[in-house]
């Protein structure tokens, strides 16, 4: 008798185990539908530190000197993001006229990552290499999302603090 109770319990357990997972899934599976697509990034702004606040001698803006180990955030405003659901590939387009700012379309590999509560974008750069090449990548929370409008949060290191850059798409 004592087995069969253990049985059940255990069986009861998988079976629970086995629908919490299930919802996960469907719940990052419903995030990818809504981020696929062509977005074009409408504006950065920053929490943490005012944009014109000053470090030292150096402006907040200019304190973030690199994001995605490409450019300036100010650099990416204009730039269009594909993002193609079905095998999480995609690419981003600089379109801006500031000479200091990088040119041309970057092949990216996206995933929606859900930890706890928190629904994460990533993604890594695998432009001229396979993705396996590159290990490092970059993680955003995302902050708000629907049909036509998405904003996701990078936290970045200035001067000691931690501050926050927010990429605001629209499509």
């Amino acid at each position: 008798m004592k087995k069969v109770i253990l049985m059940l319990t255990v069986g009861a357990t998988f079976m629970l185990g086995s629908c919490a997972s299930t919802n996960v899934a469907k719940s990052q599976m419903e995030t990818g539908k809504e981020v696929r697509g062509a977005w074009t990034l409408s504006d950065v702004s920053y929490a943490g530190l005012a944009n014109q606040q000053v470090q030292g001698n150096v402006k907040v803006t200019e304190s973030v000197a690199s994001v995605f180990d490409m450019a300036k955030p100010e650099c990416f405003v204009g730039s269009t993001w594909n993002l193609v659901q079905n095998n999480k590939t995609g690419t981003y387009t600089f379109n801006t006229a500031d000479s200091a700012c990088p040119s041309g379309t970057a092949k990216i590999i996206w995933n929606i990552v859900e930890e706890g509560t928190t629904t994460y974008f990533t993604f890594k750069d695998v432009t001229g290499i396979k993705a396996k090449q590159n290990t490092a990548g970059y993680k955003l929370r995302v902050d708000q999302l629907s049909a036509t409008n998405m904003t996701l949060v990078q936290d970045v290191s200035v001067d000691g603090k931690i501050a926050q850059v927010y990429y605001t798409f629209q499509r």
